[in-house]
């Protein structure tokens, strides 16, 4: 792709489309004829951190001169009975159903008199059949406008499509323009010379999580802070001890036995005083953790819990919210140092998974959700704390922070890039990594959990692994 249009988050409905997806309906609408083309996105949704959040699930093509005609009007369309197969699947299997046809241009776009009159024709009457969200997208390759129907009745325009890839894309109706210079903004003058005004105010805009506050964790906070992001929720449950004291930055002995969202807290209002944080003394597999981290545009993973990186992927894959997992593995063996690795791994929705990468381990999980006593119990050999160095945690959390906004602000080079980065600090060498995803997994298969948002996912198939739901744990038998 060579799209690099910087948007802010804007407040309202959106679309969230997966790279995968936006690959095939690009290709589809675009393939160089200059012609019209059509299809229907079937999606779910949730709600964001700034409104209705539609999340595309599958892509259902529209077949030229058959699905796609010239309608009564001079226009193409949708044929009637292309509507009628996709509206009733939408209405049985609980997805919103969203039309898309492409217009001429780059960078803007609009709806034509002829659409908008035929939207008022027929959408009220699909969103009867439905009982779910309808909507209308018309796209041109840099760029998205949308009509929603909602079943009671109202309809609002679509604010912007997401599309969380290398760079996370943003497209708008038209180009977003820079607001007037704010005196509070001063102190980025020096960020504003690499990523512009726009790319400055897209930080300020955004939601975004750190899950696990220790060596990491603080660091990540800090660096996020410092960068100017306006809301971070902050997730740790666990209380300051001596022992961390030369890995948590800005520690200091005043804050042994003190939660760990207390430092971070104060590290993020040192760093920025305007800054909104929302600190949750709890872990990640708490139903209202879970609902403040589908709230997020962004989340970042420096846990090392199975919960935690089960609940953050799942986040990932069913709430399509790009993430970021940092950690460091320093094996020590009677006294004997051995390879080094700091890793930074990029989750984007369907095309990285924890489950699939073989990252999150059952037995581990499973124990991991018990009450405190009984994981306690569950490990009958006392574990030997895992060594720990700042600037090797440094390492990990600069790589992390760094691809984050190169992503946001569109800087990345690839947008289909979505390589991990290990580091070996031994050897001097550092290695892209790529995952694997499997086609039957439960959470980033195009037809399991992937992108239903919180639509209730009982009648799933069911396959090997756990199987937890966000405020609900299963285990098959």
């Amino acid at each position: 792709m060579a799209h690099r249009t910087v948007n802010p988050p804007a407040a309202g409905a959106s679309l969230t489309i997966p790279s995968r997806l936006w690959q095939q309906l690009n290709a589809h609408l675009f393939p160089g004829d200059h012609a019209g083309h059509g299809a229907v996105l079937l999606a779910g949704w949730t709600d964001g951190p700034r409104g209705l959040r539609l999340l595309a699930r599958e892509l259902i093509p529209a077949r030229d001169h058959i699905d796609y005609e010239p309608g009564t009007t001079g226009h193409h369309a949708l044929s009637a009975t292309f509507v009628r197969d996709n509206i009733l699947r939408a209405r049985d299997e609980r997805l919103a159903y969203i039309a898309v046809h492409n217009h001429g241009g780059t960078t803007r776009v609009s709806f034509s008199p002829t659409d908008l009159a035929s939207h008022e024709r027929g959408y009220p009457t699909l969103t009867q059949i439905s009982n779910t969200p309808v909507c209308a997208l018309v796209l041109t390759p840099q760029a998205a406008a949308g009509d929603l129907w909602h079943p009671d009745g109202a309809r609002t325009d679509l604010t912007e499509v997401v599309i969380p890839a290398n760079n996370l894309l943003r497209l708008r109706p038209r180009p977003a323009t820079a607001s007037a210079p704010d005196p509070t903004n001063d102190p980025y003058e020096r960020q504003i010379r690499v990523f512009g005004d726009l790319g400055q105010q897209t930080f300020q805009a955004m939601k975004v999580a750190v899950i696990g506050l220790g060596g990491i964790g603080s660091l990540l906070t800090e660096y996020l802070a410092r960068l100017g992001i306006g809301h971070l929720v902050l997730v740790d449950d666990d209380t300051v001890e001596e022992t961390n004291l030369p890995r948590l930055s800005g520690a200091t002995a005043a804050d042994v036995g003190h939660p760990k969202t207390a430092l971070a807290s104060r590290l993020a209002r040192q760093a920025q005083p305007a800054i909104i944080l929302t600190a949750l003394t709890d872990r990640a597999e708490q139903p209202h953790v879970q609902g403040e981290l589908r709230q997020c545009d962004w989340l970042f993973l420096a846990a090392d819990g199975a919960a935690a990186r089960h609940f953050t992927n799942a986040a990932v894959q069913q709430y399509l919210i790009p993430a970021t997992q940092s950690g460091v593995k320093i094996p020590v063996h009677d006294g004997t140092v051995g390879q080094i690795h700091a890793v930074s791994r990029v989750l984007i929705p369907g095309a990285n998974c924890m489950w699939c990468d073989g990252l999150i381990n059952p037995t581990d999980l499973a124990i991991d959700m018990q009450a405190p006593t009984d994981r306690a119990a569950a490990h009958y050999v006392p574990g030997t704390p895992a060594a720990s160095v700042l600037p090797l945690n440094a390492l990990a959390a600069a790589e992390a922070v760094s691809h984050f906004m190169h992503a946001v602000s569109c800087l990345h080079d690839d947008d289909l890039d979505h390589a991990s980065i290990l580091h070996r600090p031994r050897t001097r060498t550092r290695d892209l990594i790529n995952s694997r995803i499997s086609p039957g997994c439960r959470w980033c298969s195009a037809h399991q959990l992937f992108a239903l948002g919180d639509r209730p996912a009982g009648d799933v198939t069911k396959t090997e692994g756990p199987s937890v739901s966000y405020g609900r744990t299963s285990w098959p038998p």
